[in-house]
Parts: C-alpha cells; sequence; structure tokens
C-alpha cells in the first residue's frame, strides 16, 4: 500500500464529505424555490424529501457491502460518480414526479459515500492520529453546510435551478483526483458474509445501532426545525435565519474539541459526555424565554452534538472486523438515517419544545449504549 500524507488523506477524502453535505443541505433550498415557482404542494416537497432519504438509508447499506467486496477506493469513486451524473440530470427536470426517482439514485451515492470514506480514513491513518483524523474528516459537513448556504441565498437567485445543479455536476471530475491521490488500504483476506457480521460482531453492533439512531433522529429532528421555532418565537425571518447561521458556526469548534479529546480521554468518553452535554442544551433551549439565553443554549447544542457525530465517524470503524468493517459501518449509518426520517416528523405531531425534550431523553439513552463497547483510542487500550 503506498503512503499518503496526513494533508493529502483528508483533503482528499474531505471534499467529498463536504459535497455530501453540501448537497443534503442544499436541497431544503431547492424545494422551497421549485416549490414557490412551480406551485408544489406540501406533500409534494415531503415525497422528493423523503425518497432522497430513501435512497441515503439503501445506499448506506448496499456501498457499505461493496467496499468490502470491491474495496474502500473504488466504491468511494463510484458514489460520487452517481451523484454526480444525477446532479446534471436533476438540472433538466423541475416536476416533483420527476424529481422523485432522481433523488433517490442521487441519494444511493451520497448514502453510500458517507460509511465508505470514514471507513477509508480511519484505515489508511496511523493509529495514533486514526481518531483525530476520522473527526477532521467529519467537520468538513459543516463547511459543506455552511457552502450550501451561500450558493442557495446568493448564486441560485443569480444563475436559476438548473445551471446550478449542472455546475454541482462538476464533481465527478474529482474523481480523477482521488484515483491518483488516494491509495487503497491493506486488508486482510477475511470471509465477508452478512451472517458472519450478526454472529460474530452482533454484540457491537446492537449498542452501536442504537447509537447512530438516537444522536441522527434528535439532529435532523432539531436542525429542520429551529428557523421556524425560532420564528415562532417572534423573531422576523431574515433574523431567524441570521440565529441560526449563528449557532451552525459552533459546529466548528465542536469538532476540533472533540477531534482533540478522543485521543485523550477516549472515544467512550468524549462520545457519552458531548451527549449527555448536548441534552442538557436542549433541555436549556426548551424552557429558555431570553434571546441570549436562546442562543447559547442552540449554539452549545451545535457545538457539542456535532462534536458527538465526529466521534461515532471516528469510533464505529474502529470496533468491527476488517473483512466486514464497510458494511457493518454502512449498517450504522442507515440506521442513522432512520433517525433522519423519524426525528424530523416529530415536532409537527408533539410540539417543538417536546420533542426537544424527547430527543434529550434519547441522547441519554444513546450515551448510556456506548458503555458496552470496548475502547479503541490506542493509547487507552489494555493489553
Amino acid at each position: 500500500m503506498a503512503e499518503v500524507s496526513r494533508f493529502r488523506l483528508l483533503i482528499s477524502t474531505g471534499l467529498g464529505w463536504l459535497f455530501d453535505a453540501m448537497d443534503i443541505l442544499i436541497l431544503s433550498y431547492i424545494v422551497a424555490f421549485l416549490g414557490e415557482h412551480y406551485g408544489w404542494i406540501p406533500l409534494e416537497k415531503a415525497n422528493v424529501i423523503l425518497a432522497n432519504n430513501l435512497g441515503l438509508f439503501f445506499g448506506a447499506i448496499i456501498f457499505g457491502y461493496l467496499a468490502d467486496r470491491w474495496g474502500r477506493r473504488r466504491t468511494f469513486m463510484i458514489t460520487l460518480l452517481i451523484y454526480s451524473i444525477f446532479a446534471g440530470i436533476m438540472g433538466f427536470f423541475t416536476s416533483s414526479s420527476s424529481l422523485i426517482y432522481i433523488r433517490f439514485l442521487m441519494g444511493l451515492g451520497l448514502g453510500g459515500e458517507l460509511p465508505v470514506v470514514s471507513t477509508l480514513v480511519s484505515e489508511l491513518s496511523r493509529p495514533e492520529q486514526r481518531g483525530q483524523n476520522v473527526v477532521i474528516l467529519e467537520s468538513f459537513w459543516s463547511y459543506g453546510t455552511i457552502i450550501a448556504g451561500v450558493l442557495a441565498t446568493f448564486i441560485l437567485p443569480i444563475i436559476g435551478y438548473s445551471v446550478l445543479m449542472w455546475s454541482l455536476s462538476i464533481t465527478a471530475l474529482y474523481v480523477i483526483y482521488i484515483r491518483r491521490a488516494v491509495p487503497e488500504p491493506f486488508r486482510k483476506q477475511e470471509k465477508r458474509s452478512i451472517h458472519i457480521l450478526l454472529k460474530m460482531e452482533g454484540r457491537r453492533l446492537f449498542p452501536m445501532w442504537l447509537a447512530w439512531f438516537s444522536i441522527a433522529l434528535g439532529y435532523y429532528g432539531f436542525l429542520l426545525w429551529i428557523p421556524s421555532e425560532l420564528i415562532s418565537r417572534g423573531f422576523v425571518v431574515f433574523k431567524s435565519f441570521e440565529f441560526s447561521l449563528l449557532m451552525t458556526l459552533f459546529q466548528v469548534p465542536g469538532y476540533f474539541a472533540a477531534a482533540y479529546l478522543v485521543e485523550r480521554i477516549g472515544r467512550r468518553i468524549t462520545f457519552s459526555s458531548f451527549m449527555i452535554l448536548s441534552a442538557v442544551s436542549a433541555i436549556i433551549f426548551s424552557l429558555s424565554r431570553d434571546t441570549l439565553t436562546l442562543l447559547s443554549s442552540g449554539a452549545a447544542l451545535n457545538f457539542f452534538n456535532l462534536g458527538a457525530w465526529g466521534v461515532i465517524y471516528a469510533y464505529t470503524p474502529e470496533i468491527f472486523g476488517e473483512g466486514n468493517r464497510a458494511t457493518a459501518t454502512g449498517s450504522c449509518t442507515s440506521l442513522a438515517r432512520v433517525g433522519m426520517i423519524i426525528g424530523p416528523y416529530l415536532p409537527a405531531l408533539i410540539a417543538f419544545n417536546s420533542a426537544l425534550l424527547l430527543f434529550a431523553l434519547v441522547w441519554v439513552i444513546g450515551s448510556i449504549s456506548v458503555i458496552f463497547l470496548p475502547e479503541t483510542a490506542k493509547r487507552l487500550k489494555k493489553g
């Protein structure tokens, strides 16, 4: 296996991660944009988003499995190509009925990329840098969300929807760079089997499934509703967007705080503490009555919850055997997609503040689940 520098590894894979985050977030803007121009009803918007989420769910399972059979780098390139091709095709269609199918296929590529790339980075990193590298990789998610907001706010009104999607399809050229910059990790030839995965890894798989589901349920339930919640509390539309952006900026230091802690106090305690502090922040947010408390608790929630995301992406590939590592990681991210689908519905069903309290409870349960898993930080492992 060829050596790759830490900088090249993180930039090469991080840009793919950034594209994922950018597209997933920009879809919400595009749905609003097309819905306004073509008179979509709410059900049409919901169906497009649901199709995308279902693609993410199945993509994580399918390409996680294929990465264990075909290799990490090849599968990474395939998922990027799928996204790029259908991003270009998407620019030719504006009807919700067409976009349902296109976004499902795009979702396959996007959903498949995340578990494959985190596994790739984990396996190509030095043991003492592995946890930090995957958390730093996850930090590219926040950069993608910021870029998505800039594109939707400043570029979409100028160049229009179709040109924007055609421009995003240029990411296909990035595959050429990946082929040259990122080597395929060396892996032992182990027997690859879903049956073996469940039989041999089940005791680790089920707690990790619970951790992934819990973090995603609350994150997407909070993220997609926060602008509307701020408006309901009396803030004007543009002020609510400003406050939402301000809270989002605290995701970046949250990632780097987690990257520092995972190698010093371990994966488990960092993840558990960040999840519990996310729950505390959510409770304070639900009870807040003044602007300062609202902003502070919202910023803290973004800080700790996105830090926890970075930890779980670093932790997951490390606890499974090489032969089924990407398959196992893909199954975990698929459980996150289930949370991603369910979470945003809860504030609509039981009110935002009540949903926040439920999310806080689920985050605490998720923090407890990792107690049953081994510590993988090199300096803290026994033996």
